[in-house]
């Protein structure tokens, strides 16, 4: 066999990051020598520590800077230290493939020098790093002409930023690789392009399309194995949309074919279709199949089957036996912990405050607000690193885009002045329908005005605030320094807090990309050391939809409830959560503290200005609350 011909074998064996065909060797050429022989042998070896002594071996006798055979021996090595998890190593070496690649001008290798990077660190559950080698990859491979490879790169870029719950991101780049790879005809990865589609339609909740994406994945599927994938995911689509008897009816034909099934995926279909039955009827007699599952992954050490199998006995004991119930949650717990899935982690931990008795569930809530932190900090630092690298590669081609947009504009303009005379015959009709808007447009900017010259006198009040009453009571404390009594200086320097508060809660407010940082950030100063914040759902909002107008009222009101509930709830815990429905934003406010009667709280200036300020952008406040158990409100603004 001819030393080519056995590289491409051996690289396309090499597929332990990826389920699907591996590289493929056209048009390398390798000169005999002693490097080819050590890699032969490295190759034919099954032990993986004289397979990788032998690449090593053949490293240490060739020249890396001019031998090509060097690039298919650091591969080869990279391989067998990925294989045995030595992780620290096959980053070094895959850091000399890429060096020795560029030093022998083979952007091939570069780029995979680059993929075989991001495997590395999606093995090291390090989505944010594997997504960035990803693309830099793809790149390459583009630069190549090589659309297939391109497009597999598009789509672990999408699984990356999955696992990172940027859905729509992933939605983006997975659509990206389907025109790649229905170009280049590579149907092997097709099927995952729809199926990281339909991952990020079903964690929406957009469940129908999820079904329609999961059934494109099925037609391009290559084994009955991936086939039986596809239908468990529809089943489960099906199944989160309340359809259980589809669900059910998708489960029982995954079921008769999966002999041809890993155990892994046996335990997945039998405990699915379990469970929901279950989900269906709880009467439904299932503990046998959802132990049989539990007993499968009890012995393959399946980590994921093991959370899912936890969480369903948790389910199914909840009523009947709440104290297994919590043993199976905290199995769950332990389980998530062992394989580092945080998301698993979370709703273990919210589960199992949920169903803790007393004050047993204390000792994981602080945890449980710590993960939920880091995790929203940790999603918003990736999309903002996604939309980073996206942007910088944007940049790259500003100079061919402006050349672009110039000849469009040229374009245009030739077309505008074709269509002037037809302008100026519309434009009467144009100005008759328009006069029936003309009152609902003026009574619109009328109440805008009022809403930015409220905002502009809050500010310049504040700065006046600030620059000159604050300035003037400190240079009077410093004048007075020395001769007053100390309680005099403490009385002044209360009011001058008290200005340089007032001046804070009117500052300007930031009505671009930075309104969701600086909101974020107003409402997180405003709680005191005591007092635990928990946001949810913000960074699903669209802010750059919500006019500025309502940006501004948001904020003021926003601002007034944090402020008040320092003041006057002695809450230690207080939660915010933002959520679209329809057209409408709705943030919902609580908290644990002392609560308020109803005649107090109409009696309120306060919530008399709040209410004013939203029913002024025709949204809703209301308020519900008791006396010592605390105070929840929920604002509601169309969008």
């Amino acid at each position: 066999m001819k030393i080519p011909q056995i590289i491409i074998i051996f690289l396309a064996g090499l597929t332990l990051t990826s389920c699907k065909k591996e590289i493929k060797i056209d048009n390398e050429e390798v000169k005999p020598g002693i490097g080819e022989i050590y890699f032969q042998k490295g190759i034919k070896e099954k032990d993986p520590k004289q397979m990788l002594s032998n690449f090593k071996e053949g490293m240490a006798n060739v020249d890396s800077r001019k031998d090509s055979i060097s690039l298919y021996l650091l591969d080869g090595i990279i391989y067998v230290q990925k294989r045995q998890n030595n992780y620290k190593a096959a980053l070094d070496y895959t850091d000399s493939l890429i060096k020795t690649a560029e030093l022998q001008k083979n952007t091939y290798f570069v780029a995979l020098g680059y993929y075989r990077k991001a495997a590395v660190f999606q093995a090291l559950n390090n989505s944010e790093e594997a997504f960035k080698n990803y693309y830099t990859s793809r790149d390459l491979f583009l630069q190549i002409g090589d659309s297939s490879r391109a497009g597999q790169r598009s789509v672990e870029m999408a699984n990356a930023q999955s696992r990172m719950a940027d859905y729509h991101g992933s939605q983006e780049n997975a659509t990206s690789a389907l025109k790649l790879l229905l170009k280049a005809k590579d149907s092997s990865y097709i099927n995952s392009a729809y199926n990281a589609i339909a991952i990020s339609y079903r964690e929406r909740g957009f469940y129908e399309d999820a079904i329609k994406e999961y059934r494109n994945a099925l037609r391009y599927s290559i084994s009955t194995k991936d086939s039986l994938s596809f239908l468990n995911n529809i089943a489960l689509a099906y199944r989160d949309n309340g359809n259980y008897p589809s669900a059910l009816s998708t489960f029982k034909g995954v079921l008769d074919k999966m002999e041809v099934a890993d155990e892994d995926s046996k335990a997945r279909f039998i405990d699915n279709y379990a469970y929901t039955k279950w989900m269906q009827d709880s009467s439904s007699p299932v503990l046998d199949e959802l132990t049989q599952a539990l007993e499968l992954r009890l012995k393959s050490k399946d980590l994921d089957g093991l959370t899912a199998s936890y969480e369903h006995f948790s389910n199914y004991y909840e009523k009947e036996k709440p104290a297994l119930a919590l043993d199976y949650a905290l199995k769950w717990l332990e389980t998530a912990k062992k394989n580092s899935s945080q998301h698993s982690e979370l709703n273990a931990l919210k589960r199992i405050i949920r169903i803790s008795p007393g004050e047993s569930s204390k000792i994981y809530t602080n945890r449980f607000i710590t993960l939920n932190d880091s995790l929203q900090n940790a999603q918003l630092k990736a999309k903002n690193t996604f939309a980073k690298i996206k942007f910088d590669e944007e940049q790259k081609q500003q100079e061919i885009n402006n050349l672009e947009a110039e000849t469009i504009k040229q374009h245009l303009e030739t077309e505008e002045l074709k269509n002037q005379i037809l302008i100026a015959s519309l434009l009467g009709l144009l100005l008759v329908v328009s006069s029936g808007f003309a009152f609902y447009y003026l009574r619109q900017k009328h109440e805008k005005e009022k809403i930015k010259e409220s905002y502009q006198t809050e500010s310049r009040i504040s700065k006046k605030i600030h620059d000159e009453l604050a300035n003037d009571i400190y240079n009077i404390m410093s004048e007075l320094q020395k001769i007053a009594p100390n309680n005099m200086i403490d009385k002044l320097e209360q009011i001058y807090k008290r200005t340089r508060n007032i001046s804070k809660e009117n500052s300007s407010i930031p009505m671009g990309e930075n309104y969701q940082t600086h909101l974020l950030s107003t409402l997180s100063s405003t709680i005191s050391a005591n007092t635990k914040l928990i946001l949810r759902g913000e960074n699903k909002i669209n802010w750059s939809n919500i006019k500025p107008e309502k940006k501004i009222i948001l904020y003021r009101v926003l601002q007034e409830i944090m402020i008040n509930m320092n003041k006057h709830s002695n809450a230690s815990l207080v939660a915010i959560v933002f959520s679209e429905e329809k057209n409408f934003l709705k943030i919902h406010y609580s908290d644990n503290g002392i609560g308020v009667t109803d005649v107090k709280l109409k009696s309120g200036n306060g919530v008399q200005n709040m209410e004013n300020r939203i029913l002024s952008i025709k949204g809703s406040l209301n308020f519900e609350t008791s006396k010592e158990k605390g105070l929840s409100i929920v604002i509601q603004i169309p969008i």
